[in-house]
């Protein structure tokens, strides 16, 4: 996953880090729609103006908490220089199910959450695809951005019909299968990359 390198003031990692840490803790006690700023910033031991200085409302805080927590399960699953190829998109799409399961066991998205989870996914699996693509010879019938946007929606699909239902099989199963269906087209626009069957 890319990351910045600008230079963050510890003081602000940590506030933020304080405020993440206190929305997952009322997550889990309280549900993501009875949460308030208030019962966020007294977990935190901040003030309300130091909250809005970092987050606009709690759909940023959710998103940042999100998104934070995606990048940390692909940085455990990937190396950091990952290429394109079968079995580093298996390992993206098996972390994305492994991410989802862990989120709906831990505290299941409410209607109002779910959007919020998935925008936030969808787009971070984009933007790595299209990190990913862009280093390989993809041939010129698809932009590289529609094709990550193609990518992800079904990645992101699967997945969350998969938590949506029964779950039958595994993530890893599920993952396998998901995997064939995406590289049948993807095959053909970057023969290259997945020359290593």
């Amino acid at each position: 996953m890319t990351t910045s390198t600008s230079y963050v003031d510890p003081r602000v990692k940590r506030t933020r880090q304080l405020l993440q840490n206190a929305f997952l803790e009322l997550m889990q006690e309280k549900g993501f729609s009875a949460l308030s700023i208030q019962d966020i910033t007294a977990r935190a031991t901040v003030n309300r103006g130091t909250f809005y200085a970092h987050f606009p409302d709690k759909f940023a805080l959710l998103e940042a908490v999100i998104r934070e927590q995606f990048h940390q399960a692909v940085a455990l699953k990937l190396p950091s220089l990952s290429r394109l190829g079968r079995t580093t998109l298996r390992l993206l799409i098996q972390t994305v199910f492994e991410y989802f399961r862990e989120i709906y066991h831990r505290c299941p998205p409410s209607e109002t959450m779910t959007p919020f989870l998935e925008q936030a996914i969808q787009e971070e699996l984009t933007r790595l695809l299209v990190t990913w693509l862009k280093q390989e010879r993809v041939r010129e019938q698809v932009p590289v951005e529609t094709m990550a946007v193609m990518v992800s929606w079904a990645i992101l699909g699967a997945v969350v019909q998969w938590c949506r239902g029964t779950n039958t099989i595994s993530a890893e199963q599920m993952a396998n299968q998901a995997l064939i269906v995406i590289t049948g087209g993807m095959e053909r626009m970057t023969p290259d990359a997945f020359g290593d069957s």
